[in-house]
């Protein structure tokens, strides 16, 4: 079984708008998003998630708030989420065109900079059942070292066949991230496409990895499309 699998750095809509960015979403069948809010103070009002599945035609979905706003402070100070839902809430989301099972939201460390996380689902497709994991790693090197250790630990234990997808903010080479290889293979190949930023594209920072049981039937590539400050990545994968 062939299914399409995107992952999509939004930025709020800021650089569009929802619409725009459910007209490519809508492209994929399962597809990992990062900076979407729930009812937060950037972007349009709302909850992102819940508006990007009904115009997207993805029916499925999940979001997981990494940050919150504290109450009461002005000018507004932001803290780490308490929980997935926090409302005002700003983080990840997965859509599918599958149902999905279970999922979690876990807490990657923080030395330097704000608040990341995972969010683990499962994606039932008619061929079963399929773990996904949405993460948007550190800018910041010193972050990102402490983090990718731990998205590694988190995803060796999760049922096979296994999905990572997201802005990792590094490339294959950087040295934080080439602990994931060993244990997943990049959907790109060993050189992808740079995706950032989307309109003079440098940097290839949004990536999708996948388990050995799964095939990569066309690779990771990213699209034209002007949604966000970031292009989205696709791939065609097979069970």
């Amino acid at each position: 079984m062939e299914f399409s699998v995107m992952t999509y750095n939004v930025k709020l809509g800021l650089e569009s708008d929802l619409e725009t960015v459910a007209g490519i979403i809508g492209e994929a069948d399962v597809v990992a998003v990062q900076e979407v809010g729930n009812d937060w103070i950037e972007g349009v009002p709302g909850r992102h998630t819940q508006e990007l599945s009904r115009l997207s035609g993805l029916g499925h979905f999940r979001f997981a708030s990494a940050l919150g706003v504290r109450k009461g402070t002005d000018p507004v100070e932001i803290k780490p989420a308490p929980t997935a839902e926090e409302k005002p809430g700003y983080g990840v989301a997965l859509l599918s065109r599958f149902p999905m099972g279970p999922w979690t939201r876990h807490r990657l460390p923080k030395r330097k900079d704000e608040q990341r996380c995972i969010l683990s689902a499962t994606v039932v497709t008619p061929k079963g059942p399929v773990s996904v994991l949405v993460t948007h790693l550190s800018v910041n090197p010193i972050d990102r070292a402490a983090q990718v250790p731990a998205l590694l630990r988190h995803a060796q234990t999760q049922a096979s066949p296994l999905l990572l997808l997201g802005d990792l903010n590094a490339d294959v080479d950087d040295e934080a991230l080439r602990q994931l290889s060993p244990f997943l293979t990049n959907a790109a190949g060993d050189v992808p496409m740079p995706t950032y930023p989307a309109d003079d594209p440098e940097f290839a920072i949004d990536h999708i990895y996948v388990s050995k049981e799964i095939e990569v039937v066309a690779p990771a590539m990213p699209l034209p499309f002007m949604g966000s400050d970031h292009l989205p990545v696709m791939a065609k994968v097979s069970l």
